[in-house]
């Protein structure tokens, strides 16, 4: 077993072997992270960046192994598909309250102002945290597939917590924040079908911007949110090809986010004729 940890740590870490390579071996990556996220949640005493680490950690493992298995078993197994998002769910609801805590160290008031019940003079170094927490009660609405109707309560708090953090700085995260608009902006029961494709293509446009185009995970998202309920067949299929075809921008901020993207469109691209009448 030992030798097994040792092996998968290797692989991680090493440059050798294709990252891309890796990251389909869910099952060995989830033991991983598993095993990773278990050490560091036992630490004690851990700093501030530390914390967010851990934070970040799973959520970024929630979203972009397990949520993604789940999502492309969901049509071949869906029993194996729910074990998925049952443990992305229990992941994010650990971010969720560790997020919380953070913040609430800094600010005491600060879950009655996820209340409306309080005012906070937040602060730029405070985006980041906002951004998390927003990003985990995000994927506990998404990965409780509808099981948790008291988790969509939480949806306008994380539209509060996302334009929170861009009223500080709208430039944060090339994209991230505006990225992270167009995900909850799909998710609001409030607007009809015109307003909503107003506002995901005011964020596409701004996420875009900001990223300069290299995060192929805004493109993947639109063809899902936009192009696909809309049935627009021929735009959905150049979405998908652009980013399969997409630098993957090695060593850079978007690597494992476009590695990611790329394996989902291609997975999206199999299932155009189950999505498109025509």
């Amino acid at each position: 077993m030992k030798i097994f940890i040792l092996t998968v740590c290797v692989l991680i870490n090493i440059s050798c072997v294709p990252k891309n390579f890796i990251l389909n071996q869910t099952e060995v990556v989830s033991y991983y992270f598993d095993r990773k996220l278990k050490k560091l949640d036992n630490q004690e005493n851990l700093n501030i960046d530390q914390k967010r680490n851990i934070i970040q950690t799973k959520i970024e493992y929630a979203y972009g192994i397990l949520m993604e298995r789940g999502d492309m078993l969901i049509d071949d197994d869906y029993q194996k598909s729910l074990k998925y998002y049952q443990k992305s769910n229990m992941i994010f609801k650990e971010a969720k309250y560790s997020s919380i805590n953070l913040l609430s160290a800094r600010y005491p008031k600060f879950e009655e102002w996820l209340r409306n019940d309080y005012d906070i003079t937040f602060h730029e170094e405070d985006i980041q945290d906002l951004y998390w927490l927003a990003a985990a009660m995000g994927g506990t609405i998404q990965s409780s597939r509808g099981s948790d109707p008291f988790a969509l309560v939480h949806i306008p708090t994380i539209g509060k917590l996302l334009e929170t953090a861009i009223n500080l700085n709208k430039e944060w995260g090339n994209g991230k924040l505006y990225s992270a608009m167009m995900s909850y902006t799909t998710v609001r029961p409030d607007l009809n079908r015109d307003v909503l494709d107003d506002s995901l293509n005011f964020y596409f446009e701004k996420a875009v911007r900001y990223s300069d185009s290299l995060d192929a995970s805004i493109f993947v998202s639109y063809a899902e949110t936009v192009h696909k309920p809309k049935q627009e067949k021929k735009e959905y299929i150049e979405k998908l090809n652009f980013v399969i075809e997409m630098d993957l921008q090695k060593g850079s901020q978007y690597e494992i986010n476009n590695i990611i993207s790329k394996r989902r469109a291609r997975w999206l691209l199999s299932k155009t004729e189950d999505y498109f009448l025509e």
